[in-house]
């Protein structure tokens, strides 16, 4: 189910990518393995690729470049001795204010991002803030607790699997939604609406999902689905909002509000 879910998101994104709507700090929350690292390293790929309109193309300098490991304008920051230490992201931010080499872009791709010490994330933090043009960050993090407050809510926290931080986005299929407490749900409905409109879209897209195969279940099981259609109508309805380019934060509370009433234990209508 990871595996999928993590190939889900990755998809989603590279869509977004291609279509040079990509926002400049990522935060992927997952294990470091193969499948994750892969899915980083295409989505890096794609901002780069010089192709005008397949990207990645696969056939351009870019392309080829980056799948021999050899792109001077896609750099992997790895810890050392167990820490991403402050030498390395200084020296991350000085080449980062650098014209790109070859791309017109370049791209940060660091591993176990939660092992970034206090003083680097603090060094990298401005950088973060005001990044240069068309330079984009590409963090993985197994668990973001381990990731300074300052600096996850200044990227666009995109959930792979495994473990994350208590009471944050469930990973975007609604099982962790807590749908019998409103307070929380309000919360949660505040917390998502800081991000953008593509993250929003992500996370309504497996949340639909999950209400989706939930559905299904109850109806094979013959148990009541009346709550799970008007979730899943909720949803969609939620969906055609954040395209509209309503306000975030109404749209998901009403959203919220519905799926407590469909769901939790709100008044049912």
């Amino acid at each position: 189910m990871t595996e999928k879910l993590a190939n889900r998101r990755f998809a989603e994104l590279e869509r977004i990518f291609a279509g040079g709507k990509a926002s400049h700090a990522y935060l992927f929350l997952g294990p470091l393995n193969a499948e994750n690292e892969t899915g980083i390293r295409r989505l890096a790929q794609t901002l780069l690729c010089e192709g005008e309109r397949e990207k990645p193309c696969g056939r351009c300098r870019t392309c080829r470049l980056m799948e021999q490991g050899s792109h001077p304008d896609f750099r992997v920051l790895a810890p050392e001795g167990g820490k991403i230490k402050l030498e390395e992201v200084r020296q991350l931010c000085y080449d980062a204010l650098l014209n790109p080499y070859l791309s017109a872009g370049k791209v940060y791709f660091f591993q176990q991002f939660e092992l970034l010490t206090e003083v680097a994330a603090n060094a990298f933090l401005k950088t973060l803030e005001e990044p240069p043009p068309a330079v984009y960050f590409l963090a993985l993090a197994e668990d973001e607790r381990g990731v300074l407050p300052t600096i996850r809510s200044r990227m666009h926290r995109v959930q792979l699997g495994g473990a994350g931080l208590e009471g944050s986005f469930p990973e975007n299929n609604g099982v962790d939604l807590p749908v019998s407490d409103l307070g929380a749900l309000l919360r949660q409905a505040e917390q998502l609406s800081s991000t953008d409109r593509n993250q929003v879209d992500l996370y309504l897209q497996g949340l639909q999902a999950h209400f989706r195969a939930a559905l299904l279940a109850a109806a094979g099981a013959g148990t009541a689905t009346k709550g799970l259609i008007g979730a899943n109508a909720a949803v969609q309805q939620a969906r055609a909002y954040v395209a509209a380019n309503l306000n975030l934060r109404l749209l998901l509370e009403d959203l919220f509000l519905t799926l407590y009433e469909e769901l939790g234990d709100g008044p049912r209508h």
